[in-house]
């Protein structure tokens, strides 16, 4: 997994990807969803980011491709871990499974321990990606389940849908100092309004091991720029 994460749902558009960089697809559900609109049409600027309500819309996890990707997932049941788990086995392309748990659907349900440990036998990468509100106790509760990569977190519901940007930034840090001072050893994703490297750098000051981007995946020349930025100065510090 690369250094530099793209993430849902604006990592599903077909763009040109920035250097270095490992996607993460999605979300799937069990079942194909309509969900609400379509994330382009959905979205919605804002005075510090966008707004988008998808709603999960998705064709259900078959139709999640076999590739070199991460795959996003959610579930309304416990019922549904198993037959999600069995589908991702046949994609023995796929690099990892991200729960996320960050929707804005309330019916979104959290993974067993014992779905949990099924997927890390399974895949390299298990990612869960968490709500913008957690408290630290429901980091920790994750982390003695089992979880050993946390991604904090890229959006936040409103009425309106799933709001991205700038107003992310501050809990987002504040919330990977905590994990980090807590529970040193845990991988941390980092995303939620970086749309300069300068915000990038503040992430990653932060303790976060992984940098995620989204919303500035609409401007992909922007995108690209940032993450050359950030591997230049990279090479420049050596």
């Amino acid at each position: 997994m690369e250094k530099i994460i793209l993430s849902p749902p604006f990592s599903n558009l077909k763009i040109l990807s920035p250097p270095k960089s490992t996607r993460i697809l999605g979300t799937y559900t069990l079942e194909r969803r309509r969900g609400l609109w379509r994330v382009l049409t959905t979205l919605k600027k804002t005075e510090d980011g966008w707004v988008n309500n998808v709603n999960l819309r998705n064709g259900g996890v078959e139709t999640a491709p076999n590739s070199k990707n991460i795959i996003s997932v959610s579930v309304f049941d416990q019922s549904e871990w198993k037959p999600i788990i069995s589908e991702l086995k046949k994609k023995e392309k796929i690099l990892g499974v991200e729960v996320n748990l960050s929707c804005s659907n309330p019916q979104v349900k959290a993974i067993p321990s014992e779905s949990l440990s099924e997927l890390k036998e399974c895949f390299e990468h298990v990612i869960v990606k968490t709500p913008h509100f957690a408290s630290l106790c429901f980091y920790l509760r994750l982390i003695d389940l089992g979880v050993d990569t946390l991604h904090i977190s890229n959006t936040r519901p409103s009425e309106r849908g799933g709001i991205s940007g700038s107003s992310l930034v501050l809990r987002n840090l504040k919330k990977i100092r905590e994990v980090k001072s807590f529970r040193p050893h845990v991988k941390v994703i980092g995303g939620g309004g970086i749309y300069d490297l300068e915000t990038l750098l503040r992430y990653e000051e932060a303790g976060a091991d992984h940098l995620s981007l989204s919303t500035i995946l609409l401007s992909p020349l922007k995108a690209r720029k940032i993450v050359n930025q950030y591997y230049e100065r990279k090479r420049y510090l050596r």
